[in-house]
């Protein structure tokens, strides 16, 4: 719901801060006095066209805020969260400033972060209904009366379901377009692709062939001075008269004689020990690995080759040798795909398929649509008569489409007759602004309980009317403030003595420039005082103020 509201030089209104309670919220004021200008300044935050005309006189900008509670708003949560602007410190929280300067140039954010006009409208078409009896009210919306229609039946999901359906069918007549203008260009494109193919298949390589030929080609072409080193090395430790390992054993054995004549000399004994045996050990190393080698030079011609080939393939595709195997997985995945582009008749055949399936949807949605429009009608017109509607009678209609569409295969069109046997026009055509507000009025309470926007806003739901039908709209607007939060404009008695919360809007003279317009809370003596003015006994103060507190007791 909405918790506060801040404007300043917006219009004719200076400075202006208000905080908003649950439950049904009444607006009056002489005429003139600028009644409507929390709705406008609540439009322009939540989308609404900005131009230089709502910046005050004199003023270099006007700069509009505005605070709900999303505790019972789980959807814009939702929506927040999505596009990532929830607020940091509370997730129920909500604040949208938009800024609009003397050029008529507009900045907004939503929770401190800056915002698209798109979002505006988007999150306020979640917490904020206006209803008047202004032509750019939502319920003059085809759209806006499908969706409310659809959203009161409890179709809202089937809907999504086929829309979902019709995409499908969009993107297959897309894709058998496509396939029927390019197939040439596909044939080049599976020709490209079966030579990669062929190219990488015909190496028959394995996972990780590249790296251990690259291995083995660089141990094979040291062979012969791998071989020779080796056997040198061995040849000199070991096996040469004398052999390295002979002399030391010669040393180490005449010095182990001296050792009883000087104890001095066992550190040196010890240590030729030592490398006698290290030596005996590295022979052996090298015995080994002379024993067991592989390094045979006609390996290496035969791997220089394989080298060779896989590296040719590699040069022909412009890619690494090592990267061969995922370009041929690449490469026929493409390929796999291009085939299927490239089957026309495999799409037209899914393409009967997906409409066959919207078909079923689309005329299940229609049964239940032509249900909820008959349920809806009767249970408005059922209003009609306390709402001061003459024999009017209100119709939500069915209207087939040319061509079907996402949300089905008719629009939905709320349409009025001047009498029971009259012809039926669409509402905007034939009813007056008074009773499009009234209209509206008997539609939210009637769709109240599947209408999850939190605030109403009804701007003169009572023009043109009064006497009992003033006292029914009063307690209409009450009873729809026990679920919700309600604000309305309104000039009768009858209705603002409803309100469990009341503002005045006054207008007075500015020192510094053009009149100003104000809110004031009023208190239970003010409210007497103002109710008493809009009864407009001139020259019976007493009566009339009698009048007020009856009104309030009711």
């Amino acid at each position: 719901m909405l918790v506060s509201l801040s404007v300043q030089q917006f219009v004719i209104v200076e400075q202006l801060d208000l905080d908003f309670s649950q439950g049904f919220t009444v607006m009056t004021g002489e005429t003139g006095a600028g009644k409507s200008i929390l709705i406008d300044a609540l439009d322009l935050l939540l989308g609404g066209r900005a131009d230089a005309a709502v910046v005050r006189e004199g003023a270099a900008k006007a700069d509009l805020s505005a605070r709900f509670d999303l505790a019972d708003a789980a959807d814009a949560r939702a929506w927040l969260a999505e596009v990532e602007l929830q607020s940091d410190q509370d997730p129920h929280e909500l604040l949208i400033r938009r800024v609009v300067d003397a050029a008529g140039k507009s900045k907004a954010w939503i929770n401190g972060q800056p915002a698209t006009l798109t979002q505006l409208k988007e999150i306020g078409e979640q917490l904020v209904d206006i209803h008047g009896q202004h032509a750019h009210q939502a319920l003059l919306r085809p759209q806006a009366q499908r969706i409310l229609l659809d959203a009161h039946a409890g179709l809202t999901d089937s809907v999504k379901t086929l829309a979902l359906q019709w995409r499908e069918i969009q993107r297959l007549e897309q894709a058998i377009a496509d396939s029927e203008q390019q197939a040439q260009a596909l044939a080049v494109i599976r020709d490209q692709l079966e030579w990669k193919v062929s190219e990488v298949n015909g190496l028959r390589l394995s996972a990780g062939e590249w790296e251990a030929l690259s291995e083995e080609q660089k141990r094979l072409s040291h062979a012969a001075e791998l071989l020779q080193s080796s056997q040198s090395a061995l040849q000199q430790i070991a096996e040469d008269d004398p052999s390295i390992v002979t002399q030391l054993e010669k040393l180490q054995q005449r010095l182990s004689g001296l050792t009883d004549k000087d104890p001095r000399l066992t550190p040196a004994t010890q240590a030729l020990e030592s490398a006698v045996i290290q030596l005996q050990e590295a022979a052996d190393a090298l015995q080994r690995y002379l024993d067991k080698s592989d390094l045979d030079p006609d390996r290496l011609t035969e791997v220089e080759e394989r080298v060779q080939s896989i590296f040719s393939v590699a040069r022909k595709l412009k890619a690494r040798p090592e990267d061969l195997l995922s370009v041929l997985a690449a490469a026929q995945e493409e390929l796999a795909r291009a085939a299927q582009a490239a089957d026309t008749n495999a799409l037209k055949q899914a393409l009967v398929q997906a409409r066959q399936n919207y078909d079923q949807q689309a005329k299940l949605l229609s049964r239940e649509r032509q249900k909820a429009c008959q349920a809806l009608s009767g249970a408005v017109n059922k209003w009609f008569a306390q709402l001061a509607m003459g024999e009017m009678r209100f119709e939500a209609a069915c209207e087939a489409r040319e061509k079907p569409a996402g949300h089905g295969l008719e629009d939905v069109i709320f349409m009025l007759r001047n009498h029971s046997q009259g012809a039926a026009y669409p509402m905007n055509r034939v009813a007056s602004g008074g009773e499009l507000a009234r209209i509206s009025l008997a539609i939210a309470v009637v769709t109240s309980s599947s209408n999850k926007i939190p605030t109403l806003i009804f701007d003169e739901v009572d023009s043109g009317i009064g006497g009992n039908v003033a006292h029914t709209i009063g307690e209409l607007l009450r009873g729809l403030g026990q679920s919700r939060q309600v604000l309305c404009v309104t000039h009768l008695p009858q209705v603002a003595a409803r309100g469990h919360q009341h503002l005045r809007v006054s207008k007075k003279k500015s020192t510094a420039g053009p009149p100003v317009s104000a809110l004031t809370p009023l208190s239970a003596e003010d409210r007497v005082d103002e109710i008493a003015r809009m009864l407009g006994d001139e020259g019976a103060e007493k009566t009339s103020r009698d009048h007020a507190r009856s009104l309030l007791t009711l």
